[in-house]
């Protein structure tokens, strides 16, 4: 038979099944896009199959593949000895949890009250200067030119509401005016330290109490390390005289600060420890080592020490700075052992660097890949590292191009963004919690972010769950579980649909099932994994799926059984009005497998014999009624969980063709699996069962890749993968 005539043949026998087909490829669409519609219910970090920091990890897929491998071979190894009753119970417990991961968000929906979408609101003018933030964003200071003023929760749940107002210290000199410069700020540990050109001045934290004062201090940014009290002007480092004597110069206690700082640029200051203190300045970033005892080159210039430095690429410069709790540190913020501190800048052109401190040294943080997705395309004005509900997890909030957005978890998924500020320059933010009654139990609270730019000021709400729940409950561990009505409803619905399996498995209850249980599967592991290790598993499981049917055969077992047992591991398409799941047998694949009768023949011919050309694949007659076409589940989910996983972790930073990226990508998964899935239909119509994973993976990958490197670039493929 020629290609065409092949070719033709498969056309027609498409035909005379397109029924059976088209049902089936509606079923593989539509589970999979079920997955999508219930995939923001489960995107947070607490729903991943190995939390935060197993999303990136290679190690993990392959845990998930060998157990696989350990229950395939367990349920074929069970079925030979005549277990069917443990494969069935055991199977029915497995797909009754996988079942309720789609019930829970689809009751949930139907049930429970919308959460609020986080707006912004206008608030009255600060009419102060914001010139510090502190390490814990809950509060600040400002200047209103005559005092400076820490201050705290600038708003609250209603618009309208004052900040409240901790200390105050008097800006004026000893000659009754007020200095021209303006102020610097450096957190010194247990206190703060001011410069403001004319003034060095050394502040208790807690209330504002003066500690140590120098007055005509050629000073823009000041610190004190154990006895010594320094001042830093242009690009130099001094100590000051311990007795003000400012007409004596002590050559030996000034230092030089690299070229590209400018003290006149100066952006934030901390002391990290007694003898190292962190600057940034719009034109470098660096941890200086403070000197203990004066350096011996005379008059002549020495350099500071400095222990690590980063400077912005040529042409950009450094608008925006943070220093704060580490997401990364594997402990809730306030527990002692969280140590790591995290660094982050933001420049001009829209790139965003992470620098974690471990309390010894600085080094990149790998988890910051907001630069290889293109995330930001235009200058960063303001970022932030806040706890938005006090549950002890740390965010990333980040100002930029009128929107305001926030990174959560391991991989810095966008979980939030706000509509503005709009506004030039640099915007600060504040964010503090407020406590709701209905979470007291396990102590979490509304978060109020309120934002200031040169001409506005700004707050918004990030509200806890408005939902109250049935019960709270409390794991081992001590964290607590909350239980909604409508989650005790999804469990019931899926304990409901088990029973109707167990009494009557017809082929709509299996679909029925199959469909809500695939949905579940697809969308736990999709947001559990980053697309880079979806598209490693995807490889491995087809290459195995193609082996399990063509060599070794044992797949086609495992699907016998699970028919046999009218399990909904599988979609079925009936063909016929006729048909019954019912009369299905326990060797309905294997049957299909047998080759014709002339294949056997020839094979019994002696070697070196000339065998005649083998005839082509027959169709299968045509059944008067009662034909289907079956897809295990598996055919469907890997598929679906490289589109979730694209939803999940790929950046939204912009559009193609009218969708946001990772919708974009997403769907040119699915159409690519939906390809594959028209290819293999091609062969299946030739009556033969085939391995479904190499060409449905295969269409998905290609489809992801493609339209991932369109819309993203390399960022679909980066996402910092290791092993453990």
């Amino acid at each position: 038979m020629t290609g065409e005539s092949r070719f033709a043949n498969i056309l027609s026998q498409m035909a005379g099944q397109w029924r059976s087909m088209s049902t089936m490829g509606v079923m593989f669409v539509g589970t999979i896009l079920l997955a999508i519609y219930i995939q923001p219910f489960w995107d947070r970090p607490e729903a991943r199959a190995f939390g935060e920091a197993g999303t990136t990890k290679v190690g993990l897929i392959g845990l998930e593949f060998i157990l696989i491998l350990v229950f395939t071979a367990f349920i074929i190894w069970l079925a030979k000895r005549g277990l069917q009753s443990i494969i069935k119970w055991g199977v029915l417990f497995i797909l009754w949890i996988s079942l309720s991961y789609a019930m829970v968000p689809l009751a949930s929906y139907a049930m429970d009250e919308p959460q609020p979408i986080p707006e912004f609101r206008d608030e009255s003018a600060l009419d102060a200067e914001i010139v510090f933030v502190d390490f814990d964003p809950s509060s600040f200071i400002v200047t209103n030119q005559t005092h400076l003023i820490k201050m705290s929760e600038p708003s609250g749940l209603e618009s309208g509401q004052s900040a409240v107002a901790e200390w105050n210290f008097p800006l004026q000199l000893d000659d009754g005016g007020y200095s021209a410069h303006g102020i610097g700020m450096v957190d010194n540990l247990d206190s703060y330290v001011m410069c403001d050109g004319n003034r060095w001045q050394k502040l208790d934290k807690s209330d504002g109490t003066p500690i140590t004062s120098h007055v005509d201090i050629a000073c823009v940014v000041g610190f004190s390390a154990e006895e010594n009290d320094w001042a830093i002007y242009n690009n130099f480092m001094q100590r000051i005289d311990p007795f003000n004597n400012m007409n004596v110069t002590y050559s030996g206690w000034v230092y030089s600060l690299p070229e590209q700082f400018n003290s006149g640029e100066f952006m934030q200051g901390s002391m990290l420890n007694e003898n190292t203190l962190l600057l940034v300045s719009y034109g470098w970033a660096g941890i200086i080592e403070i000197p203990d005892s004066q350096h011996t080159g005379g008059t002549d210039l020495v350099n500071a020490t400095i222990l690590w430095q980063v400077t912005p690429n040529s042409g950009d410069a450094f608008t925006a700075s943070t220093f704060g709790h580490s997401p990364w540190s594997g402990h809730n913020w306030w527990d002692a052992n969280a140590t790591d501190s995290l660094l982050m800048l933001g420049t001009e052109t829209g790139k965003v660097y992470g620098y974690v401190w471990d309390g010894a040294e600085m080094s990149v943080e790998e988890h910051i890949k907001f630069n290889e997705r293109d995330a930001f395309d235009s200058d960063i004005q303001g970022i932030m590292l806040a706890d938005d509900q006090h549950d002890g997890r740390v965010d990333v909030w980040i100002a930029s191009g009128g929107e305001t957005r926030m990174f959560s978890g391991w991989v810095m998924v966008e979980s939030l963004t706000i509509e503005g500020p709009v506004s030039q320059g640099p915007i600060d933010m504040i964010l503090h919690t407020i406590d709701n009654p209905a979470w007291d139990e396990i102590d979490i609270e509304d978060g109020i972010l309120t934002t200031y730019t040169v001409n506005t000021t700004q707050s918004a709400i990030i509200a806890t769950p408005v939902n109250e729940p049935a019960i709270i409950l409390e794991d081992s561990a001590g964290y607590w579980l909350p239980i909604y009505w409508s989650q005790i409803v999804a469990l019931l619905a899926s304990t409901v649909l088990m029973i109707a399996l167990t009494i009557r498995p017809e082929w709509y209850v299996v679909n029925t099932t199959g469909i809500l249980t695939g949905a579940g599967v697809i969308t736990i592991i999709g947001v559990s994994f980053v697309p880079t290790l979806i598209l490693i598993f995807m490889i491995v499981a087809a290459i195995y799926d193609w082996y399990a049917v063509y060599k070794s055969k044992h797949m086609l077992d495992l699907a016998d059984t699970m028919i046999g047992l009218k399990l909904p591991i599988l979609l079925v398409a009936p063909q016929d009005k006729g048909y019954s799941f019912l009369d299905e047998g326990e060797d309905t694949i294997s049957k299909m497998d047998e080759p014709p009768a002339s294949a056997k023949k020839e094979h019994g011919a002696k070697s070196g014999a000339k065998l005649p050309t083998p005839e082509p694949p027959r169709p299968r007659p045509k059944k008067n009624t009662g034909d289907a076409l079956f897809m295990g589940l598996g055919d469907v989910i890997f598929p679906g969980m490289l589109v979730i996983s694209a939803l999940t972790f790929l950046p939204s930073d912009g559009t193609f063709m009218g969708l946001s990226d990772p919708m974009f990508v997403a769907i040119g998964s699915l159409i690519g699996g939906l390809l594959g899935y028209v290819v293999l239909m091609g062969y299946v119509a030739m009556g033969r069962p085939q391995a479904g994973l190499p060409l449905l993976n295969g269409g998905s990958i290609l489809g992801y890749l493609i339209t991932g490197f369109i819309s993203i670039g390399y960022g679909a493929i980066s996402f910092g993968i290791t092993i453990f």
